[in-house]
């Protein structure tokens, strides 16, 4: 076999073992040309409910965009609606209520990311009716994290 075809594939290979790790660098496969233009198309008074979106809106502002309410608001806007007591997230709070849920705490339990800092974290790509496993860890200096797992791996975006 050609030399530079088998230097290729064992750089395949280290590339491959590297981004199998627990928490990787910029996980969110766009170019940074892609990057750039997201971040150029966020606006401070815009609603954004996908995980490019709300990651380069949180690393532009230091915060979640206005459609996002914590837990306990959702809750009360979820009884407020229909007049039912709430009881478990089996329904999509985007599609019922118009806001998407953020903003608490994410204790990092697992301890799969940096223990020097406080995160928050916020659903993202809300799907049928639920809210899914996808979710932005995010520090308020504008570090986010992307995990489409509910907290088995994290990958960097910010």
């Amino acid at each position: 076999m050609n030399k530079n075809i088998i230097k290729y594939l064992l750089l395949l290979v280290v590339a491959f073992i590297l981004s199998c790790g627990k928490v990787g660098e910029v996980g969110n496969n766009v170019s940074s040309s892609s990057s750039q233009n997201i971040l150029d198309a966020i606006s401070e008074t815009g609603k954004y409910t996908a995980k490019d979106s709300v990651a380069a809106y949180i690393y532009l502002f230091k915060k979640l965009p206005s459609n996002y309410v914590n837990k306990a608001t959702g809750q009360t806007l979820y009884e407020n609606k229909t007049g039912n007591t709430f009881s478990k997230w089996n329904f999509n709070p985007w599609t019922l209520l118009g806001v998407m849920i953020g903003g608490d705490v994410f204790n990092n339990n697992e301890g799969l990311l940096p223990s020097e800092n406080s995160y928050q974290e916020c659903d993202v790509d809300y799907h049928d009716n639920s809210r899914g496993t996808k979710r932005l860890i995010y520090t308020l200096n504008g570090i986010v994290y992307y995990t489409a797992n509910h907290y088995e791996s994290f990958a960097k975006i910010y």
